[in-house]
C-alpha cells in the first residue's frame, strides 16, 4: 500500500527537512554537486532550491507538497506533481543533474527507474543519490535498506561513480554517477580489523571520496559491532583468525583486489590529508611513502599506498616488499587508539605486542644477526618498556650494519635519549653529534643537546641550544621523533633564565609559551609562572 505522503506533509511543517543539521547540510553538499540544469525527483516542498540556485525543476508525488513549494520557494523555481516511480515515460535529455535524494529507499523496487535514465537522460548527464545509510534513520514510510556495496554495484554499470565524506555521512549515504565515464579503479583500501566499532566509520569515510574499492577482514572473536559496521562499507567481506603473523593477515586480505594501488589502514586511524593524491598516483613507482601520526606526535613515513602485486613481509612490525619508493608529504594518516578503540582491546593489543615482539624479533636474530629490521625494532621496543640498557645494545648493533642515513640518523637520536635517561650525559651528547653528522640541520638535535646540558646544570649553554632549535629543516624527514611544540622550548628557555636568576628574561620567556599554548591548563600555568617571575624581577628593582 503506497503510503499517504499528503497526509505526512499536511502534518509537518513546510521546512521540515531542513529543521536538523544533517538535512540543510545535505542540501548544501548536493547543490555544490550540481551542474547546469537540475531535476530534483521527489522533491517534497522543494528545500533544494532555497540552496542551488540555478535552474531548477522539482517532481513529488505529494500535491500538498508541491503547492508549498510553489507559495514559498523562489518564484524562478518550477514544481510539478507527478509520480516517478516509473520513469519510463519520462524525457529527463534537458537536464544536466538527475537528483534522487532521500527517494529510492520508498520504493520497493526502483527497476523503472533505472532502466528508464540510462536511455532517456543526456550522455554525459550527473545523478546525485541518498538514501539512509543501512538502518540508521528508522522510518514507517522505509520500504528498503541501502549500503555503500550495494549502490556501487548497482550505480557502475551506468557510470562513474564517487562516495562523499560529509557531515551526515554516518546515518546517510550521498554518492554521484558520472553517466558515461569509465570508473578509474586504481585505490583499494584494505583494512584488517578487530573491536575496532568506535574508529572503524571514521577509518572508512575518511577515504571513501578516493578509494574505488573497500575490502574489510574482520578477526572471526571479535566481540562488539565492527561486523556490523564493516557489512555498510565492504564491497569484499573476508573473515580471518589470527594465526601469528600479521604479515599473512595483510596479504589474505589484499588477495583479489584488482585495482592498480592499495592503501592499509587500521580501524583506529584515518586519512586527515591527501594533496594531490591523483598526481603521485600516476607514479611508476612501487609505493608511496606517506607520514603517520602517531598520539604522541611521532610521525614516521611509511609505504601505506601501495601498488598492487606487492606484498608484506614480517610476522610484527611488518613491511610491504617495496623497492622503489616515493616520498608524498602531502598525505597524512592520523593514528590513534585511545578514545576511539575499546580499552579491553588496547590492553589486549599491548599484551600481544609485549609477547610477540621480543620472541619472534630474537628468533630472526639468532637465524640473522645482521637483521638491521629486527635490531631497529626491538632497540624501540626495549626502550618504550624502560630498558634503556638492552635498548643500547640493539641500537648499537643496528648501527654496525646499517646504511640508511635517515634510520641511523632516528636510532642515533634515540640512542641520545636513552644514554640522557642513564644520566650518561657525555656519551649522550657524542651520541647526538654523530645524528647531527648523519643528517645535518635537524631542529631536533639542538633542543636534545640543551636538554642534556640542562641536566648538567650548564643553563647558559643548554640556552644556546634551545635557541638554535628554532630553526627550519627544508631537508626530506622521514621520521619526526618530537612534535614541534614552540611552546615546549620557550618555557625551557625560561627555565634556564630563571637558574641564571634573569627574572626579566624568564617572565618574557614564559608569556611567550603561555601565548603558544593550545591546551587551556597548561596556559594557566605558564601564564602563573610569568606573573611569578615579574614578581620576582619587580621586587629585585625595589630593592636598590
Amino acid at each position: 500500500m503506497l503510503y499517504d505522503y499528503n497526509k505526512f506533509y499536511k502534518k509537518y511543517p513546510v521546512n521540515q527537512h531542513d529543521l536538523t543539521l544533517n538535512h540543510s547540510s545535505r542540501h548544501a553538499m548536493i547543490a555544490s554537486l550540481c551542474l547546469g540544469k537540475v531535476l530534483d525527483i521527489g522533491c517534497g516542498t522543494g528545500n533544494l532550491a532555497d540552496y542551488f540556485f540555478g535552474d531548477y525543476t522539482g517532481l513529488d508525488i505529494s500535491d500538498v507538497a508541491i503547492e508549498n513549494a510553489k507559495k514559498i520557494r523562489r518564484k524562478d523555481a518550477s514544481f510539478f506533481v507527478r509520480d516517478c516511480s516509473d520513469l519510463s515515460n519520462f524525457d529527463l535529455s534537458s537536464f544536466d543533474t538527475i537528483i534522487l535524494s532521500e527517494f529510492l529507499e520508498h520504493l520497493e523496487s526502483d527497476d523503472k527507474i533505472f532502466n528508464a535514465i540510462p536511455k532517456s537522460a543526456k550522455k554525459d548527464a550527473r545523478l546525485i543519490i541518498t538514501v539512509p545509510n543501512g538502518d540508521r534513520i528508522p522510518d514507517e514510510s522505509h520500504l528498503r535498506i541501502f549500503t555503500v556495496p550495494d549502490l556501487r554495484k548497482k550505480l557502475s554499470p551506468f557510470g562513474k561513480v564517487k562516495f562523499y565524506n560529509w557531515p551526515g555521512a554516518i546515518g546517510q549515504i550521498l554518492c554521484t554517477v558520472d553517466l558515461g565515464q569509465k570508473n578509474d579503479n586504481l585505490v583499494s583500501l584494505v583494512m584488517v580489523v578487530k573491536d575496532e566499532e568506535n574508529g572503524l566509520e571514521r577509518a572508512i569515510l575518511s577515504c571513501i571520496d578516493f578509494v574505488d574499492n573497500i575490502v574489510i577482514s574482520v578477526d572471526s572473536k571479535s566481540t562488539d559491532k565492527t561486523l556490523k559496521i564493516a557489512k555498510l562499507y565492504a564491497d569484499t567481506l573476508k573473515s580471518h583468525i589470527f594465526e601469528d603473523d600479521f604479515s599473512k593477515l595483510r596479504n589474505d586480505a589484499h588477495q583479489g583486489v584488482k585495482t592498480k594501488w592499495i592503501l592499509v589502514l587500521d580501524g583506529h586511524e584515518f586519512v586527515s590529508k591527501k594533496a594531490e593524491l591523483e598526481k603521485y598516483l600516476t607514479s611508476s613507482l612501487d609505493g608511496l611513502l606517506v607520514p603517520v601520526e602517531l598520539e604522541n606526535g611521532f610521525i614516521f613515513h611509511y609505504p601505506r599506498i601501495y601498488r598492487n602485486g606487492f606484498y608484506f613481509e614480517g610476522k610484527v612490525h611488518e613491511r610491504v616488499s617495496c623497492k622503489k619508493t616515493q616520498y608524498y608529504p602531502g598525505f597524512l594518516i592520523k593514528h590513534g587508539r585511545l578514545g576511539v578503540q575499546a580499552s579491553e582491546a588496547i590492553l589486549f593489543r599491548r599484551k600481544q605486542a609485549d609477547e610477540m615482539i621480543p620472541r619472534i624479533l630474537e628468533a630472526e636474530l639468532k637465524k640473522n644477526p645482521e637483521n638491521i629490521r629486527a635490531h631497529f625494532h626491538l632497540g624501540l621496543f626495549y626502550q618504550s618498556n624502560g630498558n634503556f640498557k638492552k635498548a643500547l645494545f640493539y641500537y648499537s648493533q643496528y648501527l654496525k650494519y646499517s646504511k640508511n642515513s635517515q634510520e641511523r640518523w632516528f636510532i642515533l637520536f634515540h640512542r641520545s635519549l636513552c644514554l640522557l635517561a642513564l644520566g650518561r650525559l657525555f656519551l649522550a651528547f657524542h651520541s647526538a653529534c654523530l645524528a647531527e653528522s648523519e643528517v645535518p640541520g635537524r631542529w631536533e638535535i639542538p633542543r636534545l643537546k640543551g636538554l642534556i646540558f640542562f641536566q648538567k646544570r650548564k643553563y647558559a649553554k643548554a640556552l644556546e641550544y634551545f635557541v638554535n632549535s628554532f630553526k627550519n629543516y627544508q631537508g626530506v624527514v622521514l621520521y619526526r621523533p618530537w612534535p614541534r611544540k614552540l611552546d615546549y622550548t620557550w618555557n625551557l628557555i625560561g627555565e634556564c633564565f630563571y637558574h641564571l636568576r634573569n627574572y626579566e628574561k624568564a617572565f618574557h620567556a614564559f608569556s611567550r609559551a603561555a601565548q603558544l599554548c593550545e591546551n587551556e591548563d597548561a596556559k594557566k600555568f605558564l601564564n602563573d609562572r610569568a606573573k611569578l617571575m615579574y614578581d620576582i624581577f619587580r621586587d629585585s628593582l625595589k630593592s636598590y
